[in-house]
């Protein structure tokens, strides 16, 4: 059986793997700010066009949905560079002695 011709807010919520009112509150930024497919007009639920979303989702230009895994690595945060886990380390030294650091 082939995928149905049209895809529904609880569809386009599980190809981003977020819940539908998350989807719900950024499918209008996305179609703003990034090109997504508008949904079919004159329909109620809104329905998206199938071949639409799936080739947004398949353009380079579109990074699958959530933070980049570069924004969730600690590694490029600056907060956790050496340097800056060295000086908090010097603080907490300096405050409460070398014996509890």
């Amino acid at each position: 059986m082939s995928a149905p011709l049209t895809m529904t807010l609880a569809d386009l919520a599980a190809a981003f793997r977020r819940t539908v009112p998350t989807t719900s509150r950024h499918l209008r930024r996305l179609e703003d700010e990034q090109g997504f497919p508008p949904a079919l007009p004159g329909r109620k639920p809104k329905l998206w066009s199938r071949a639409q979303v799936e080739a947004w989702l398949r353009d380079p230009r579109h990074a699958p949905a959530g933070p980049s895994p570069a924004a969730n690595d600690s590694a490029l945060d600056p907060a956790f560079s050496p340097d800056a886990i060295a000086a908090a380390s010097a603080r907490l030294a300096g405050r409460y002695g070398a014996s509890h650091v």
